[in-house]
């Protein structure tokens, strides 16, 4: 295996392995518990996708999918399409946390992750597109790389990949409610130094407003053209680094807001397209500057 290349300074990449050795521990101990069928074999925690720079702007989701790993037939993806590290079969999860070459190699996925032809566009979105990709470049960022742009990373609260969607695993809760979740998201932030945290769900709000001490989210606001599009804004932690929490995913349908009309006449169906999220992210960053939230 061949050396990674970083741009982490050496104290950076001591504490990505320290993050990420702290994920493996809670895989294991996940591959011990009832949630343990949903555990996808050989794959590793996934603690952030992008390149860590100053300033840039971090979104917050649930878990890793399924098709971050697998392919079409449940196979883990070929090593040419692979998106993580994915570890060789006779390498347990115990041996791969003590190895750190393997370490770095999953920590340069992380890092090259937008870089790469084989990132999960059918989320995130395509340089210059729909999904979620439209919604950040309203809000002044993207994933991929440009200069026109402030970069983005997205993380999620629970770093373990699963087979099914966390939304239908029965402990949800208590996975997403647990010490090792509400550790990881405060150290993970405190290391990637944000700008802007743009948390991506309403059932998440609380989660993150309850993380760290003097975190707030504000009154329930809606864009000026989507009325049905709410978030909040506010402060993270004691440096109070801007914070906007969605009640709504720009990366999946409105399936919440239902098949009728807004107050405007306009389609929910409507709010998804690549346009209505840029003008969405626009309006509500154009909200978080009048406010004063921005940094």
């Amino acid at each position: 295996m061949s050396q990674p290349s970083s741009n982490l300074s050496p104290s950076q990449m001591k504490m990505a392995k320290y993050l990420l050795k702290r994920a493996i521990d809670y895989q294991q101990e996940c591959s011990k518990c009832t949630i343990s069928d949903e555990l996808i074999e050989r794959a590793t925690p996934v603690l952030w996708r992008g390149e860590n720079v100053p300033g840039n702007i971090v979104t917050v989701g649930t878990n890793p999918s399924s098709k971050e790993f697998l392919n079409q037939d449940n196979e883990l993806l070929a090593v040419a399409k692979a998106r993580f590290f994915i570890r060789e079969p006779h390498v347990s999860l115990e041996e791969y946390k003590e190895d750190d070459q393997q370490l770095e190699k999953t920590i340069d996925y992380y890092r090259t992750y937008f870089a790469r032809n084989t990132a999960y566009r059918s989320w995130f979105g395509r340089e210059g597109g729909g999904k979620l990709e439209a919604f950040i470049n309203g809000m002044g960022g993207s994933f991929y790389n440009s200069n026109e742009y402030t970069p983005v990373i997205h993380m999620d609260l629970f770093p373990i990949p699963t087979r099914k969607q966390m939304g239908r695993i029965k402990l949800k809760e208590e996975l997403l409610n647990s010490d090792f979740v509400s550790n990881s998201l405060v150290d993970l932030l405190a290391f990637l130094k944000p700008s802007l945290i743009i948390v991506l769900g309403k059932e998440h709000c609380e989660r993150i407003v309850h993380s760290q001490n003097e975190t707030y989210l504000g009154d329930v606001k809606f864009p000026r053209d989507f009325p049905d599009a709410a978030y909040q804004v506010g402060y993270y932690s004691t440096n109070k680094i801007p914070l906007l929490g969605l009640h709504f995913k720009p990366s999946e349908q409105f399936i919440g807001l239902g098949s009728k009309r807004d107050g405007n006449g306009l389609s929910h169906g409507t709010y998804g397209s690549s346009a209505s999220l840029k003008l969405i992210g626009e309006q509500i960053r154009k909200d978080i500057v009048n406010s004063n939230i921005e940094s």
